[in-house]
């Protein structure tokens, strides 16, 4: 099973004289770089000295964060569960450029693979506002197959939720993810400043023999929720 991950558009206003545009122009591109700023140091941190924990559909499971060159390692770890991404975080967004995922289902099934893309996959895009909409088409690789990837993104609303951790406001993202190879994957995020995911929950479809096991299990909706932060 992939629970494949993550896309912009830029708004441009129309302007009428030529002092007026260079006024408007630098205002636009204050407000937008605030924005980058924002999301990179508030909603999506880099923290490696502490270690979230979540309730999960695969029992309790640890979100670390690790540095390997110019790349952020997040790594979701549990008993029978790695799901990891190796992530580019610049200022125009969060980009995914490898996953890494194993999974026990059965005693005799196991899941285990390593993914690439054809270029980065946008996981989050900046700025990451109310209402922004991305798409992304292109080729994931997974050992010697090749699939495309159709990913389409919105940033739904501001979102009150409470979750074992306590109560956050949050942005919510909502992510598709069509995969030529038969899986449709729709993964509803919540993140909230200072933390970054509060909560997930994916729905996962197809998958051939792995998503029919999947599906018996009572796998087919993955639920993740924030339950503590602690010190790593």
């Amino acid at each position: 099973m992939h629970i494949g991950f993550w896309a912009y558009t830029i708004l441009i206003i129309s302007l009428f004289t030529v002092s007026n545009s260079k006024v408007k122009r630098e205002n636009n591109i204050t407000t937008f770089n605030n924005n980058k700023s924002l999301i990179t140091g508030e909603y999506f941190p880099v923290n490696n000295k502490r270690v979230l924990i979540y309730e999960s559909d695969f029992g309790e499971t640890e979100l670390k964060v690790s540095q390997e060159a110019k790349l952020s390692v997040f790594t979701f770890k549990g008993d029978d569960f790695i799901y990891r991404q190796k992530l580019l975080i610049n200022e125009d967004g969060v980009f995914v450029k490898e996953t890494y995922q194993k999974m026990k289902l059965l005693l005799i099934i196991s899941n285990e693979g390593t993914f690439t893309y054809s270029e980065p996959l946008p996981r989050i895009k900046y700025p990451f506002n109310e209402g922004k909409e991305w798409n992304w088409i292109g080729k994931e690789y997974d050992d010697e197959d090749i699939h495309s990837l159709n990913v389409n993104a919105r940033v739904e609303k501001i979102e009150k939720i409470n979750v074992a951790a306590g109560t956050f406001d949050t942005i919510k993202l909502i992510t598709i993810i069509k995969s030529s190879k038969g899986t449709k994957s729709a993964v509803t995020e919540w993140y909230a400043k200072d933390i970054g995911l509060v909560k997930m929950i994916a729905v996962v479809e197809g998958g051939g023999a792995i998503g029919t096991a999947r599906d018996l299990l009572g796998l087919g909706e993955i639920v993740f929720e924030l339950k503590e932060i602690r010190n790593n």
